[in-house]
């Protein structure tokens, strides 16, 4: 079971979303686990995550991120502007499991 870890300013407005990749790895008979936190949480959330999702509205913070958590082994990505807006789970899934995949 793969654990995606969304973070955004609040975590209210990918809440939405989280829903949509739950619907896009059901839909390929995966499954994931998908909440969304504020990025103030990352450190209470990051634990168990295969991968941490970043709101577009947050990508200053990957790297403050990548080098605080870095011993943790859990790759950040910034979720692609036009897939979150449009919500499209699909995308944001596949890129999720192709970021997994190569810091496998």
């Amino acid at each position: 079971m793969m654990n995606i870890v969304l973070l955004c300013q609040y975590g209210a407005s990918t809440g939405m979303l989280a829903a949509k990749i739950r619907e896009a790895a059901e839909k390929r008979g995966d499954e994931a686990v998908v909440n969304a936190y504020s990025f103030s949480e990352v450190g209470q959330v990051i634990d168990g995550a295969d991968i941490i999702l970043l709101g577009p509205q947050i990508r200053f913070k990957k790297a403050a991120f990548e080098k605080e958590y870095a011993d943790k082994g859990v790759p950040f990505m910034v979720i692609d502007t036009q897939a979150y807006g449009m919500l499209n789970g699909d995308k944001i899934y596949q890129d999720a499991k192709d970021e997994i995949a190569r810091h496998q």
